[in-house]
C-alpha cells in the first residue's frame, strides 16, 4: 500500500537525469528513527527530500507521525520487512519516484526496526537500473542508548544493523550515567570501529553529519566482507514478534487510558516491545501521541485535529506473544461515557 503527496516540476529538468543520494536509517523498534526523519524534514538545509517508509504490520503508523509537508514525497510500505518480502516493492517504488513528476534531490529510507540493512542497500548498487539514477549516501544507525543490552541480547538484527552502520546515532544519552554511556559505546565500538559516532537527545544533531556525506564505499565493504556482492537469499526473523494494531473512533477518557497503560506494562512488561499511537482524548482539540520503548511509555500533544478529518484512536504494539482480544477490549473500556 503506498500514500503518495505528489509535487510537480519547478522545471523541465527529469529526476531521471540525476545521480541521486540515498540515505538509509536503520535502528531497532523505539530507537528514534522517526524522530530523526522529522528533523530530516522539518530543519532548514535547502534539499527537496523523498521518503520511502516500512513497518510491520498491515497498518503502517509512522505515515502519521511523520511530518508531511508539500516539498516532500512520502511512499509507505506496510506488512513486512524491507529487507525480504518487499524488497521488490522498494525497487519499484524507486523507479516510480523517478517516473513521477516530484522534483526531488535526496532520497531517505526508514526501514523497519526488524530489517538487516545489508539487503536493503543491496538493492542500489546490485540493480544495474537504479544505478544510473541512485547512489548510497550513507547508512545511518540509530541506537537507543538505554535499551541497547538488552536489544543485543534478544535480537539479532541489532548487531547487523550496528555492524553495518556508516554513522551511528546513539540516541537518548540522557537517560544514561556517564559510566554507563562509556560502557554502552565501548560495545557499539566492538561490534563497528570505524563508523563515525554521534551522542544525542532526540537525535538532536546537525543534519549535515547524516545527509550529503559520502560515507558508503563499496569497495571498501567488500574487502571486509566480500559476501556483500552475493545475492541476498536468506534472512530470517523472530517468528514470535508480531504487530497488532487497534482502533477505537469514539473519544477515550485520558484518567481510563493512563490506568490502561499503567496494567499493560506491569502486566506484559517484556513483552511489548514497542508501542505507538494517535489518540482521540475527549474534549481535546489537538491529537496526543503516545510512544513507548519496552516499559516506558509516554505522551505528547500533536498538531490540532484538522476540520473535516476522521477523528480516531489508532495504536499499534508490536512484541512477543500479544493477546489481541485483552489489548481491544482494554482500549474499548477507555472510551470516555
Amino acid at each position: 500500500m503506498f500514500f503518495t503527496q505528489s509535487v510537480p516540476f519547478s522545471n523541465n529538468e527529469s529526476v531521471g537525469g540525476k545521480e541521486i543520494p540515498v540515505t538509509i536509517v536503520t535502528g531497532f523498534l523505539g530507537s528514534g528513527k522517526t524522530t530523526l526523519l522529522n528533523r530530516i524534514l522539518t530543519e532548514s538545509h535547502g534539499k527537496k527530500i523523498a521518503v520511502v517508509l516500512n513497518e510491520i504490520g498491515d497498518v503502517n503508523l509512522d505515515s502519521e507521525l511523520v511530518v508531511q509537508s508539500l516539498s516532500e514525497e512520502l511512499k509507505v510500505m506496510n506488512n513486512g520487512c524491507l529487507c525480504c518480502t518487499v524488497r521488490g516493492d522498494l525497487s519499484r517504488a524507486a523507479r516510480d519516484l523517478l517516473k513521477s513528476k516530484v522534483d526531488f534531490d535526496h532520497l531517505v529510507i526508514e526501514t523497519t526496526g526488524m530489517a538487516d540493512p545489508s539487503p536493503v542497500a543491496q538493492t542500489f548498487f546490485m540493480d544495474e537500473d537504479l544505478q544510473q539514477h541512485y547512489f548510497l549516501d550513507a547508512i545511518v544507525t540509530v541506537v537507543d542508548s538505554f535499551h541497547i543490552e538488552k536489544n543485543l541480547k534478544t535480537v539479532k538484527e541489532t548487531q547487523d544493523q550496528i555492524g553495518f552502520a556508516d554513522v551511528i546515532v546513539l540516541n537518548k544519552v540522557d537517560l544514561v550515567a556517564p559510566e554507563k554511556l562509556a560502557a554502552v559505546e565501548k560495545m557499539i565500538r566492538g561490534i563497528n570501529g570505524v563508523s563515525k559516532l554521534f551522542r544525542t537527545t532526540e537525535c538532536s544533531l546537525p543534519i549535515s553529519d547524516v545527509l550529503g556525506i559520502g560515507a558508503f564505499d563499496l569497495q571498501d565493504r567488500v574487502k571486509i566482507d566480500p559476501a556483500i556482492l552475493q545475492e541476498y537469499h536468506e534472512h530470517s526473523h523472530d517468528d514470535e514478534i508480531q504487530s497488532i494494531y487497534i482502533e477505537e473512533k469514539r473519544p477515550l477518557n485520558l484518567e481510563k487510558l493512563t490506568a490502561f497503560m499503567a496494567l499493560l506494562v506491569n502486566e506484559l512488561g517484556e513483552q511489548v516491545l514497542r508501542s505507538k499511537g494517535v489518540l482521540n482524548v475527549q474534549d481535546n482539540p489537538y491529537r496526543l501521541v503516545f510512544q513507548g520503548v519496552h516499559m516506558i511509555i509516554g505522551s505528547s500533544p500533536d498538531r490540532e485535529w484538522n476540520p473535516g478529518e476522521e477523528r480516531k484512536t489508532q495504536m499499534v504494539f508490536i512484541g512477543r506473544h500479544l493477546p489481541r482480544d485483552v489489548l481491544a477490549e482494554g482500549l474499548a473500556m477507555c472510551v470516555a461515557d
